[in-house]
């Protein structure tokens, strides 16, 4: 799973210690709640969720896996779990 990092600022430019709440509006947003130890004042980040969707990372393609091996390493395994050794 892939994620991109979501940069948080105040105002005046200190990035948070700590964040004190995630949540959703009903207008469809992010909202991310923390306190400035700087300025020393309450600061909310939002973005639309449309926002975040398009500024999601692309999923990476999936390499497949032959039928071939699948069935060569279940069937190892299922011999190993009765005792059989392949050596």
């Amino acid at each position: 799973m892939g994620y991109r990092h979501i940069s948080l600022c105040c105002k005046c430019g200190l990035a948070p210690t700590r964040i004190d709440e995630v949540g959703l509006t009903d207008d469809h947003e992010l909202v991310i709640h923390w306190w400035c130890e700087d300025c020393k004042r309450v600061v909310y980040a939002s973005k639309s969720l449309a926002d975040c969707w398009q500024d999601c990372p692309k999923a990476e393609p999936k390499q497949e896996i032959p039928e071939k091996t699948l069935s060569d390493a279940f069937d190892a395994q299922f011999m190993h779990s009765i005792g059989v050794r392949l050596d």
